[in-house]
């Protein structure tokens, strides 16, 4: 998608946006809200390929020469299976928290933070620094 291309060119920055009226249409609501996307890597630049029973691992190769990590290991028992990996870099959330917040004062708005999907462990960090900056 154009946006996220655009995301990744940013390291996954945000792209903002506004509520969007359009005339004769009444939404329900009156009130603005504001719309901020983190994402980066995800299943939008995810590596994948089909493979059959097997065991697969997916290592993780630290860049300063330490041990490497098995992040995931699990064995494939179908016979027909997608392996699927991405990764969602943390280190602009808290830019985007910054930002998002600073537009709801700005404009008035209660903030709202929601995720596309059910809540993963592996997201924790992002909720936690979204907290600490609204705190």
């Amino acid at each position: 998608s154009p946006n996220g291309a655009m995301r990744r060119g940013w390291n996954g920055m945000t792209i903002s946006r506004d509520t969007i009226h359009i005339d004769g249409i009444e939404l329900g609501y009156s009130n603005p809200v504001l719309f901020e996307r983190h994402a980066v890597g995800g299943e939008y630049g995810a590596g994948w390929n089909t493979v059959g029973k097997g065991t697969l691992i997916t290592n993780y190769i630290p860049a300063d020469g330490s041990d490497p990590i098995v992040v995931d290991k699990r064995d494939l028992t179908d016979d027909h299976n997608v392996a699927v990996i991405y990764h969602n870099p943390y280190d602009n959330i808290e830019d985007l928290a910054h930002y998002f917040f600073k537009r709801c004062l700005e404009t008035n708005v209660t903030p709202y933070v929601v995720t596309k999907k059910t809540v993963f462990k592996w997201q924790e960090g992002f909720w936690s620094t979204m907290k600490r900056v609204f705190d």
